[in-house]
């Protein structure tokens, strides 16, 4: 891990905001808008220096990180529950349950408190795309100088795209603000149709990538590289040439989908040209990493930067200990409550000799002694956990009982490799020569193959239709990428969450009884595809509307 990267950027700057980014949400009335600021730089002195300026680019990362964003809700309560995961327990008193099970009140605090932390994103976005270019050395400076400004706004962009992209697979049609937030702005601005926020999230990514580094020529840290920025690009174009729920209360595609899977075409084609990244030739050893905090940024493409220098909740996570097998307290390796959980039936999903069903699902716990026990008689099927970030290949003792430093991976190098074959197989009508060969070289791996050579053992066979071949990618896309915060967004995409929730709790019921499966007693179609926009927000400016049937 780059210790620069992370205490500078999130302990030491912590919460930069300068003196005019103070709005804490773009839809508040006015006499909300007053906030202590966070330290004592203004914006018209502070944009002098390229340390300034990165600085105040690190400040936008931030905002992805600790417990409303990716340290916890946008990473793990708002994956689930799906057809390969589910928050434990049947009950919906309290918050994550509430969320999991699509028992969601619209005074639910979750939503209120991501939705304020993604505004203030864009809104620290929107003040250094406005002020670095006004800098003098943005014309005037060394050639050096100059790139790596262009590069901050290019970051700046980007992160505004990447931000109004979670808004809007979270909440639809969001208001759009493109400019930092002053005293006399009207704030009380109407939703704007997500098929204009996509124009812009587009734009601004395309924009960025000319002046982000390549992988090879950046330093080792959690800041972009080109091939990420192209991959979330690609990720955008399949969710803008998905379906989502509209205002009409409709499940929609747009009539020019196509035209967003030619853009995920292109930018992971151009990836997979690049050479700048490739696949870890060892599944295990990705997470393996991950939870020893070393980078590999070939195949973990992208990650967000999680770290408390006391292990506390501020821009730390619970990567590991809500997302692992249990770990009983007093253990060496630190306590897991594992509240986030799989399925048996996902477990033996897996086909014979699949290297990834025992990294992906941990079929043991942590005893207080650290042994391992396993969970294998009885309903203690109901108990396994994704195994990825386990407590054991943690195996340092915790600064906290619940909190980790492990960063949230955002992209993936296989995910790459499999939205080229998607995107192949929906504009060709077909699955053609280029998606076989990205999908097998995830087969292969799974099955501990080259990469590049051909195996009729593990490949997928040749003449398949397109439906059958987008079956082979649902499914592919679940044991490789299962529990990585991808799951519940691509169900809705494909417009399959509602019916896959119900398939799974069908098929556990025949599996078992009383197997402990509960969402799709309360999931509602044409409802639970988005969460409810909050209610103070909507207490706050009465121009944003509800979404249909909340």
């Amino acid at each position: 891990m780059n210790k620069y990267f992370k205490t500078t950027a999130i302990s030491t700057i912590k919460l930069m905001v300068v003196a005019s980014a103070i709005l804490v949400m773009p839809t508040s009335c006015k006499k909300w808008l007053k906030e202590e600021p966070y330290s004592l730089y203004s914006s018209e002195t502070f944009f002098k220096t390229v340390e300034e300026a990165d600085m105040a680019v690190l400040g936008v990362y931030q905002q992805m990180t600790g417990t409303a964003g990716y340290g916890f809700y946008m990473s793990l309560v708002y994956d689930i529950d799906t057809d390969i995961a589910q928050m434990q327990g049947t009950a919906i008193s309290d918050g994550p349950r509430q969320v999991a099970h699509y028992s969601i009140p619209t005074a639910h605090p979750y939503m209120l408190d991501t939705w304020r932390q993604l505004y203030r994103g864009i809104n620290r976005a929107n003040l250094v795309v406005e002020k670095i270019p006004q800098m003098a050395l943005y014309s005037n400076g060394s050639e050096a100088q100059k790139t790596a400004l262009k590069r901050a706004v290019g970051e700046a962009k980007f992160l505004r795209g990447q931000y109004y992209f979670d808004l809007v697979r979270l909440f639809g049609d969001v208001p759009m603000k493109l400019k930092s937030t002053e005293a006399t702005d009207d704030v009380l601005l109407p939703r704007t149709d997500r098929y204009e926020v996509y124009t812009q999230i587009i734009k601004d990514m395309t924009e960025a990538i000319p002046d982000i580094p390549e992988n090879s020529v950046k330093p080792l840290d959690e800041r972009l590289n080109k091939g990420a920025a192209k991959g979330m690009l690609a990720r955008v174009a399949l969710f803008a040439g998905g379906y989502s729920l509209r205002q009409n209360a409709q499940m929609e595609r747009p009539s020019n989908y196509k035209e967003y899977y030619a853009l995920a075409l292109k930018m992971t084609s151009e990836v997979m040209a690049s050479g700048e990244h490739a696949l870890n030739t060892s599944y295990e050893q990705i997470f393996r990493n991950h939870c020893k905090f070393i980078l590999d940024p070939k195949e973990s493409m992208y990650e967000v930067a999680l770290f408390n220098a006391t292990g506390g909740v501020g821009n730390s996570g619970v990567i590991g200990t809500w997302n692992a097998p249990i770990a009983d307290a007093g253990n060496p390796y630190g306590r897991a409550n594992s509240f986030y959980k799989t399925t048996a039936l996902f477990q033996k999903s897996y086909k014979t000799g699949d290297l990834r069903r025992d990294v992906a699902v941990c079929t043991y716990k942590l005893d207080a002694k650290g042994v391992i026990v396993p969970q294998l008689t009885a309903r203690l099927d109901e108990g396994w956990a994704p195994g990825k970030w386990r407590r054991d290949w943690q195996n340092t003792g915790p600064k906290d009982l619940n909190n980790t430093d492990i960063n949230w991976c955002l992209l993936r190098y296989a995910d790459v490799l499999l939205m080229r074959a998607e995107a192949e197989n929906e504009i060709n009508e077909g699955p053609n020569a280029a998606a076989y060969a990205a999908i097998n070289q995830v087969r292969r791996r799974a099955y501990g193959k080259p990469l590049t050579t051909a195996d009729a053992t593990v490949d997928l066979p040749a003449g398949l239709n397109k439906l059958d071949f987008f079956e082979r990618i649902k499914q592919e896309r679940a044991w490789e990428l299962c529990f990585e915060g991808m799951r519940r967004m691509d169900l809705i995409r494909w417009n399959i969450l509602g019916s896959s929730i119900r398939a799974t709790q069908a098929a556990l019921k025949v599996y078992r009884s009383n197997y402990g499966y509960v969402a799709a007693d309360f999931f509602k179609d044409n409802k639970n595809e988005l969460y409810p926009i909050p209610q103070i927000e909507r207490d706050l400016n009465t121009n944003l509307s509800q979404n249909p049937n909340y």
